[in-house]
This record gives C-alpha cells, structure tokens and sequence, in this order.
C-alpha cells in the first residue's frame, strides 16, 4: 500500500504542476510524436533543451506552428540548430524549431534577403511582432538534418517569451505512449568527506546491500529513460533520495536557463564521464551549483553520518509519465577520522589556491589566465606547470569550467617562426582520458595569442599553414550539369572559416553542410542561373586566413 501511496502522490505532483500551463499547442508534424531525445536528456557541456521528434528517417515533412502567433527570429547556421524558426505566441510562451531543411513562403523569402544581404549563408536576425503572422497548423517549414543534427528529425522547443527559460514540452500537454518504467543502470555512495566501506572512493549500492559508512556521503544515479515503440535511451524526468522515509534531495527536469546548461558538468561525476563516457548523476550539490533542477532539502543533499547510526537508503527515478523504478539499500554509521587533523594535508602555496566564489589571476612563464567570479564549482588547489617553450600544462581536464576564461600566451620566438606569426594557433589537448585535440579560435594582437578555452588541458602554439581543399567531383566529370552545383571543401587544421560562391562574378547564396563536408547550390535557377555557359568561382578561408580559390567553367542544362 505504502508503494501506492507514493505514486499515486508523486502523479497529483506532475498533474497539479502541469495545470499551470497551456494544453492547448498542437502537434508540430502530422505524424505521431516519437521521440529520439527528451527535455533534460544529459549532453556534452549542456542539458537537451527540447523533444527531438522522429521524421520516419527522412527529411521533408510538414512542419506545423504550435499555436499562433509570430516569426520571431530566424536563426541559419551550419552548426547548431541548423535552419531554426522561433515563434512568439499570445500565451506568453515562444517554440522554436531546428534542423529544417527548408523554410516555407514569406519566412524564406525573409531569410534570404537577410542571406543575400550579408552575403553569408549564416544569419541570426529577429523579426518585428507581426512582420510575419502564423495561424496554428501552419505549414512554416519541412523538416531535416541541418545543423548539428546526428540525423533526421525535428527538434522541438517550448519557451517562456520574457525570461527565455527553456521548459519541458511534456508541462504543455505533449504526450508519448510511455508505459515502461525507467532503467535504473547503477547507483553508488559517494564519500565526499568520508569513508565507504573503509575507501575514500565511491562504492557501487547494490539492491539490499548493507554498507559501512562515516563521515558525509552522497550519492550518483545512472538511470536512463524509454518510451514505447522507441528503442532510444532518454533522460531521466526525475530523481528522489529519502534517508530512513524522508525526502533528502530532488532532481526534476522542468525547466532551465541557458546561463544554467553548462551546471550539468557538475550534476554529474564529470572525471567519470572524460575518462569513460559514463553518466551518472550527482543527487548531491557541489557548492557552486545552483542550477534550479534541484531541490535539496538537507544540506544539499549530503548524509552527515553519525557512528552507531543505521541509515536506510531508497532512491526513486520516474518519467513524466509516472513510470517510477526504485533501489534500496542500507548504510551502517561509524566514526571518522579527519586526516587533516593530524597534519598530513597541508596547502604549500596559498597562491594557488582558487575559491569558486572568487576571480582568479594566474600569470607565469609568458602564460596569462584570467577567471570571472562563480567559474568553478568548489574550491581546489590550481595545478600548473611548463612542459617546455609555449607549452604548458594547466590544471586537469577532469576538472569542470563554468564559464569560458581569458588565455594570452607571449610567445618565446626561439622555436617559433616569427615571419609566420599569423598562422599560429593554440591548441588544447585533454590530459585526462581519451586524448582530444581542439584547435581554439585564435586572435594574434600586439604581439600575444588569446583564446577563450571552456576546458583546462595542455596549451600549445601550433603553426597552421595548411590550405583548405576543394574540389567538384561532378564537374570533374563533366562540365554539363542539370539544376544542382555540390563542392567538397575540407580543412584539416584551424577549420573553415568563410566560404563563398561567385557565379559569373555573382555572390549566389550556398548551404555549407559540415558533416559531409559539403558546399552546394540545390537550385541554380532560384538564383538566377539559366542554361547557358557559366563561370564559377569559389572561395575559401580557415580561421588563421590561409585561402584556397576554385574556378571552374560549366554548362547549365
């Protein structure tokens, strides 16, 4: 009964929650929703933001407004959301829709002369109200792959319009058939200044396990979520701690900013998942983590354990539908014993010493750093050393960053080619895990190289002169073609930085698509190519400005 009893309060909690907002937005595509990702679903640096919809594997379906309403902002770029349109609607809130593959009546007419009068594919622009009205179930756009998609389908949002918080769609009556309970894939006992079983590591908590504990603890979930007719494995709506039957913390996936995204590096075991890919949730606040998903009702969501103690343990993780899978398990308290109280832990050098709360300065052997205030999530000792001219090794990449922070390197020309100094870069490599190379945007003033890193690692210069390549094989083929002109352009570097098409000495609008490396026009006659003979040329820049220039003659047929 107690079972029950709970869930039955636990679904008068959703359903009480889920009346405050609007049940009346339709469905964004004809077919039954599916879904490949949830709202909250755990990203790399960021939490899933909306319901990624299934398209059948396929780009072109319809996509409907929601509601009526706006154009807002149209947003084209060959990363992110891809083609996205926002729509500002009379309730109060804003959906957005990414991975379009095209845009329909005025609103590409719109994005067009936004395009052609920037002469850039990418733009980000924001309508006035009623510049472009929509009717609920208006067909706007169809539906693709563009952007950062990992495939076909529709990426879908729900916004609140004046605070631009992201809510989770399923608040506004947006169903799946869901009658499968969470996968509740392992659960562990974190000693955060403490002792588990005698180990200052974590401990995985078996169902029915008994476990010695001392000190303060907490706790990690790996739990995945499955709706049916979907194989996918989604994120969890929510995650409950109770401690001898009371709540202790609540993890709920309703609603998040997008200054917040980042905090999922520290609602999760972050040095697990750089050096294995494997996410497990923090039911447990690291001290600088305010992201409002949580709600912790006892000193963050931290056991203070006392000896002699007996500790029941049972952890709930449910879906928005009220599927709830439970472990349980039971900790035994003993006494702890501080090891810095018998001196044995001792800070050499109070200068390296960061408080997340505070901004930090580091400067030393040519090397600048500067972080904003609130950038970590808890206090730690700053690690540092040079590996060798323009190189240096700064702190763990184990450990998170909250927010990007200020690198300038002055170099030490002794192995550098100071003639080529434009074409140096900074690249970060992990120091932890799998080794990852990133080249970073890099700007050359006044003699010094700065960057923005989001990660620590290793930092190097780098010269790069390598050009980018670019070729057409169907005119290599021949020099008639039909309706459609594809280039593959390709840079093994810094990485693409401009791209630009000229059609008879015409700038004419071109889609770049990173995942295929490819540039192309799908309609030459939209832009006003005829049949007849023409001359292209196209141009292409990565981001320390080496240039490569393709002309060809062809045929329009």
């Amino acid at each position: 009964m107690k079972k029950i009893a709970v869930t039955a309060a636990l679904l008068f909690t959703i359903l009480s929650q889920a009346q405050r907002y609007p049940k009346d937005f339709v469905s964004p595509l004809t077919i039954s929703i599916s879904l490949s990702a949830n709202y909250g679903e755990l990203r790399k640096n960021h939490f899933h933001s909306g319901l990624d919809m299934k398209t059948q594997q396929r780009s072109g379906l319809s996509v409907l407004a929601a509601q009526e309403g706006y154009i807002s902002r149209i947003n084209i770029s060959a990363y992110g959301y891809g083609k996205a349109i926002y729509i500002d609607h009379p309730n109060g809130y804003t959906t957005v829709y990414g991975h379009l593959s095209e845009l329909k009546g005025a609103i590409e007419e719109r994005a067009r002369k936004e395009q052609y009068k920037n002469k850039n594919y990418s733009v980000d622009f924001y309508l006035k109200p009623g510049e472009i009205p929509v009717k609920k179930g208006e067909v706007i756009a169809l539906s693709g792959n563009t952007g950062g998609s990992g495939g076909p389908h529709l990426h879908f949002e729900v916004r609140d319009t004046q605070t631009e918080e992201i809510l989770n769609p399923f608040l506004f009556g947006y169903d799946v058939n869901d009658h499968i309970k969470p996968m509740l894939r392992g659960s562990w006992i974190y000693p955060i200044k403490g002792t588990v079983n005698g180990s200052a590591s974590k401990v995985v908590a078996s169902e029915g396990g008994n476990y010695t504990v001392s000190g303060e603890v907490g706790f990690g979930v790996k739990a995945y979520d499955q709706q049916g007719g979907s194989q996918n494995l989604n994120g969890i709506y929510f995650i409950k701690i109770f401690v001898n039957d009371n709540l202790l913390s609540t993890f709920q996936a309703d609603k998040h900013s997008f200054s917040e995204t980042r905090y999922i590096n520290a609602s999760v075991d972050y040095p697990e998942l750089i050096a294995h890919n494997n996410w497990i949730y923090r039911t447990y606040l690291l001290p600088g983590n305010t992201l409002q998903m949580y709600e912790q009702k006892v000193n963050r969501g931290i056991v203070k354990v006392e000896a002699g103690k007996t500790y029941k343990v049972k952890i709930e993780v449910g879906d928005y539908a009220g599927n709830v899978t439970t472990r349980s398990f039971t900790m035994n308290g003993v006494a702890y014993k501080n090891p810095d109280e018998d001196g044995k832990s001792k800070i050499e050098n109070d200068k390296l010493v960061v408080n997340f709360k505070s901004p930090y300065i580091f400067k030393q052997d040519g090397l600048f750093i500067n972080f904003e205030k609130d950038s970590f999530y808890e206090d730690f000792i700053f690690n540092y050393k040079k590996m060798g001219n323009n190189e240096y090794q700064v702190h763990k990449s184990s450990v998170p960053i909250h927010k990007k922070y200020e690198m300038i390197i002055t170099p030490d020309w002794s192995n550098l080619d100071k003639s080529k100094a434009d074409k140096y870069v900074i690249i970060r490599e992990s120091n932890f895990g799998p080794l990852k190379k990133e080249y970073l945007d890099t700007s050359y003033e006044s003699g010094t190289y700065k960057a923005n890193p989001k990660d620590f690692g290793k930092f190097y210069l780098a010269l790069d002169e390598s050009v980018p390549s670019i070729s057409c094989p169907m005119l290599s083929k021949s020099k008639k073609i039909g309706n459609k002109l594809v280039f593959k352009i390709k840079d093994t570097g810094s990485g693409i930085n401009t791209y630009d098409v000229f059609i008879d000495g015409k700038w004419i609008l071109a889609e770049y698509e990173y995942k295929q490396n490819s540039l192309f026009i799908s309609n030459l006659e939209k832009e006003g190519i005829r049949a007849g003979k023409h001359q292209v040329e196209v141009i292409v820049t990565d981001k320390v400005n080496n240039k490569k220039i393709y002309t060809s003659d062809f045929e329009k047929l």
